[in-house]
C-alpha cells in the first residue's frame, strides 16, 4: 500500500472513530425504566428434619438410586415454570406419578425441555437422559441449598428464594429482558471493584433488569437511570429460578414436592 493509501485510511477511521465510540455507548446503556414491582421469598432456616430429608435424597440421587428418590417425592408434585423474561408469567401445575422412572422422566424434562430428533426426523428415547439429568440436578441443588419461600408453594421451603410479579405490567413496561431482585437494600457500584464508587442502591419489592455480562461472580443490572452497576456476589437474584421445594409430610417429615424451572 503506497504512502497516500495510507493516509487516506488513517484519516477514514479518524472520521468514523467519535460514531464508533457513541455506537458503543448506546449499546452499554438502555432507556430510563421505572423497576416493577415484586413479591419476594424471605430466607427461611430449615430444620433439622428438613435438613435430614433433603440429605437423604441428595445423597439417593448422587448414588443413582432412583427408588429411594422416589420415595423422598410427593405424591402430587408441583411443577412451577418461569419464562425467560417476566412478560410471561410464573405458572404452577400438580402432577401424579405412578413409578420412579416416569416422576424423573418429568423432572429431567423441566430442565432440558424440548423434543429433539435424529437426522431425519424421527423422535429420539430421551427417557435415559432425563431421568440423569433429574438426579444430578437434585444431587447438586440440595449440595448447597439457600433456604427460602417462594410465593408460587405457599408453605415450602424451597432451595432458592422465588418470586411473582405481574406480567401484564411487565409486558406493558416491555421489561422484554431477564431480571433481578435483592432481598435487602444492595448497593450497585460503577465497576466490578468492591471499592468503586456507589452509584444506586438496589432496594427489595422491586425487579430490575439484569444486564448481559457478569465477571468475578458479580452481576451487572442496568440501573433505572439506563447505565449499569456491579452487584456483590449472591445479592442479585434471578427472577428465573432454578431448584426445588419441600413441603411437611402429613404423616410428619417432609417431602419434596415441587420442581421450580425456567424455559429454554
Amino acid at each position: 500500500m503506497t504512502r497516500l493509501a495510507h493516509l487516506f485510511v488513517s484519516a477514514i477511521a479518524a472520521l468514523l472513530a467519535p460514531s464508533l465510540i457513541v455506537a458503543s455507548a448506546t449499546a452499554e446503556e438502555r432507556k430510563t425504566y421505572t423497576p416493577l414491582a415484586v413479591t419476594v421469598g424471605k430466607p427461611l432456616k430449615a430444620p433439622p428434619d428438613l435438613v435430614a430429608a433433603a440429605e437423604a435424597i441428595r445423597a439417593a440421587a448422587a448414588a443413582g438410586d432412583r427408588d429411594a428418590v422416589y420415595a423422598g417425592i410427593a405424591d402430587d408434585l408441583i411443577f412451577v415454570d418461569t419464562g425467560i423474561t417476566v412478560t410471561v408469567p410464573r405458572k404452577a401445575a400438580k402432577r401424579s406419578f405412578d413409578t420412579a422412572e416416569a416422576a424423573l422422566e418429568a423432572i429431567g424434562l423441566a430442565f432440558t425441555g424440548g423434543e429433539p430428533v435424529g437426522p431425519s426426523g424421527e423422535r429420539l428415547d430421551m427417557k435415559d437422559v432425563r431421568t440423569a439429568t433429574a438426579l444430578a440436578r437434585i444431587a447438586e441443588d440440595l449440595m448447597t441449598p439457600r433456604w427460602a419461600s417462594d410465593p408460587m408453594v405457599p408453605s415450602g421451603l424451597c432451595t432458592r428464594p422465588g418470586a411473582r410479579w405481574d406480567a401484564a405490567a411487565a409486558v406493558k413496561a416491555k421489561f422484554d429482558h431477564p431480571a433481578v431482585f435483592v432481598l435487602e437494600p444492595t448497593e450497585a457500584r460503577a465497576t466490578v471493584s468492591a471499592d468503586a464508587k456507589s452509584v444506586a442502591r438496589l432496594v427489595p419489592g422491586k425487579l430490575y433488569l439484569q444486564a448481559d455480562a457478569g465477571s468475578g461472580g458479580k452481576s451487572r443490572v442496568t440501573l433505572p437511570d439506563g447505565k449499569g452497576g456491579w452487584v456483590a456476589p449472591g445479592r442479585a437474584l434471578p427472577a428465573q429460578t432454578w431448584g426445588f421445594c419441600f413441603l411437611p409430610n402429613v404423616e410428619g417429615g417432609w417431602l419434596l414436592a415441587a420442581v421450580v424451572s425456567a424455559r429454554n
